[in-house]
């Protein structure tokens, strides 16, 4: 279902009973500014939680006494990603 702003602004009351994904258009521009999911459609888990538990299972691969030996590894890491070395 597509929708513009202003009928949005008119009929707020679609949100109650949604069914369908809404997608919220500029008509002038044709741009889409939203998508409306239908609560039964929304993951029930945050999506901090799922993205959280990405790193979780990492170990650190060493253990730093002085905070200005990490920054250094760090950027040398970036620069080997960055530059390939």
């Amino acid at each position: 279902m597509v929708i513009g702003v202003s009928e949005l602004q008119k009929n707020i009351s679609l949100f109650k009973n949604l069914t369908e994904t809404i997608h919220i258009i500029d008509r002038k521009t044709k741009e889409v500014l939203a998508m409306v999911l239908p609560k039964s459609q929304i993951q029930k888990t945050p999506l901090t939680d799922i993205l959280g538990g990405i790193l979780q299972v990492k170990t650190a691969t060493k253990i730093y006494t002085n905070i200005n030996e990490m920054i250094e590894d760090a950027y040398e890491q970036e620069m080997r990603e960055k530059y390939g070395n």
